[in-house]
């Protein structure tokens, strides 16, 4: 099943491009608390000072909806403010892969790209290299920093992996607000506030920009 959400995930960031992919992050399953097995972040578009409360920002966000995408599900969320998207793919297998692009990035092409990095991921570490674990871990996978690399650019990319046209045609898509996604009685601030992922300093920061309503301003 695909699922496509649009709403107002609220973050701090904006690209300033198109055709960004920003992040891959790969996952142990686990409904909201999934654990992070190995991760790329692609932050050379953000100055030096900014790139630590961007990656906060981008492994709060990745982390908090795959941890809302069930097993055999393909989601895409909008972040607000024409931000950017994050798109999750979680396997039956358990493994599952987010990525941030901007909202340019075709779909058909990053999914793509998430399958094939959950099947080699897969056949590099079976499952009792990470069962045990109860912490982020940073496992060694090399093909994803060359697949973060490679899929900048989304149209060579997909020249090599030889994607089929008609995977274009993205079916049973589910439209749903910000309000869909959080659980009953959830904010956007009351899970940046329980984040391990966010600092102090990141917290702030998202409140004094969605105070002064510069979310996009400001990178």
């Amino acid at each position: 099943i695909n699922r496509r959400v649009h709403g107002g995930f609220n973050c701090v960031f904006s690209f300033s491009s198109p055709m960004k992919l920003l992040s891959i992050v790969l996952y142990k399953w686990q409904e909201d608390a999934p654990l992070a097995l190995a991760s790329g972040f692609e932050l050379s578009s953000f100055s030096f000072f900014q790139r630590k409360v961007v990656r906060e920002h981008l492994t709060f966000a990745s982390r908090t909806i795959c941890g809302r995408t069930h097993p055999g599900q393909r989601s895409t969320v909008t972040l607000e403010n024409n931000i950017g998207q994050c798109h999750v793919y979680v396997p039956p297998s358990g493994i599952a892969c987010a990525a941030i692009t901007d909202n340019e990035y075709p779909q058909r092409v990053v999914f793509s790209m998430m399958a094939e990095l959950v099947r080699l991921f897969c056949e590099q570490h079976p499952p009792r290299t990470f069962d045990g674990a109860s912490a982020d871990l940073a496992l060694d996978f090399p093909p994803l920093q060359d697949y973060l690399a490679r899929y900048q650019n989304p149209m060579e990319a997909d020249k090599l992996m030889k994607v089929q046209k008609d995977l274009d045609e993205v079916r049973d898509i589910v439209t749903k607000s910000i309000d869909q996604v959080l659980a009953r009685g959830e904010t956007l601030d009351s899970l940046m506030q329980k984040s391990n992922d966010l600092s102090s300093v990141s917290v702030d920061f998202y409140r004094r920009a969605k105070k002064t309503n510069q979310c996009c301003q400001l990178y």
